[in-house]
């Protein structure tokens, strides 16, 4: 196991952990599942690019981390007054974007190889 392999997983549980912390602290609704999806989508698309390429999917994992934990304190703290949708679109926009751009590139990466 390389030492990239040890550092890739201890930030993909901590990128779950922390996805699991913010889908228990809200109420469980159907924006909860849209959102619990997305974070899915995320923890599935890192780990497709780290079989592919190690080194791109951890500082994509990194900055993932990042902006979810920025988010979701935003989320947790500004929910009143309607600002909570704003910071939950947030999180979602911004994991489905990642996400889908980090497949095609992983998928393109794939496709040059073969």
């Amino acid at each position: 196991m390389k030492p990239t392999d040890k550092r890739f997983w201890i930030a993909w549980a901590a990128l779950a952990v922390l996805m699991v912390v913010v889908m228990v602290c809200h109420s469980w609704n159907e924006d909860t599942m849209i959102l619990g999806i997305a974070y899915a989508l995320s923890l599935l698309s890192t780990w497709l690019c780290h079989r592919i390429r190690p080194k791109a999917a951890f500082g994509n994992l990194l900055v993932m981390l990042l902006y979810n934990a920025i988010l979701w304190h935003n989320f947790s703290f500004n929910i009143d007054g309607g600002t909570g949708f704003t910071w939950w679109f947030y999180l979602l926009d911004l994991n489905v974007i990642h996400s889908i751009g980090l497949l095609i590139y992983t998928s393109s990466i794939y496709i040059k190889r073969r």
